[in-house]
């Protein structure tokens, strides 16, 4: 019982803002974003995995790549998770739902997909806020609660597509010449 009202306040405190004063009128263009996210201080450990830290990279065309560092009592996992976003778009930030469809570097991961992940809310003004993940108590399926839902801090930049570019052909370069697989 616990767990759900978790959930449903963190849907809540996603879902506040939502008024028809409170959405923007013009559609914001998302750009490609990375995003670094901490966690605050944990305060003892858990059963089940939660996350630690971990590099968030979300495309324009709603797709989006988890590589984190998961922690729990005496195990550590290094995780990617990658699949689908939707944006709710709002006067001075936006939510993302992330739903999950592929998961590699985690033991007894769900295989009922597309899964959430958890819910992201970003300022525009310092392309910062928070990032809720929820995959913790899904994965303990309610047995242990205590310390499992994480709100971490979000940090994103854009990621310029002239620079990626350059990146890619860098990269390319360096494989041709067998110095980098």
């Amino acid at each position: 019982m616990k767990q759900a009202a978790v959930i449903l306040t963190g849907i809540l405190v996603l879902l506040a803002g939502k008024s028809t004063t409170a959405i923007s009128r013009e559609p914001f263009h998302l750009e490609n974003m990375t995003c670094s996210i901490t966690s605050a201080s944990m305060n003892g450990c858990t059963g089940v995995p939660t996350l630690h830290s971990g590099i968030l990279t979300l495309s324009k065309e709603g797709t989006f790549k988890l590589k984190a560092r998961y922690e729990g009592c005496f195990m550590v996992e290094n995780v990617t998770k990658s699949g689908d976003f939707a944006a709710s778009f709002f006067e001075k930030a936006m939510s993302l739902e992330l739903l999950t469809t592929r998961t590699t570097g985690m033991k007894n991961a769900l295989s009922d997909f597309p899964g959430t992940l958890g819910f992201a809310h970003l300022n525009y003004d310092g392309l910062d806020g928070y990032f809720i993940d929820i995959s913790a108590v899904i994965r303990a399926r309610g047995r242990e609660m205590e310390n499992v839902i994480v709100t971490a801090n979000l940090q994103c930049t854009v990621i310029d597509d002239a620079a990626r570019t350059a990146v890619k052909a860098d990269r390319l370069s360096f494989i041709q010449k067998g110095v980098y697989k």
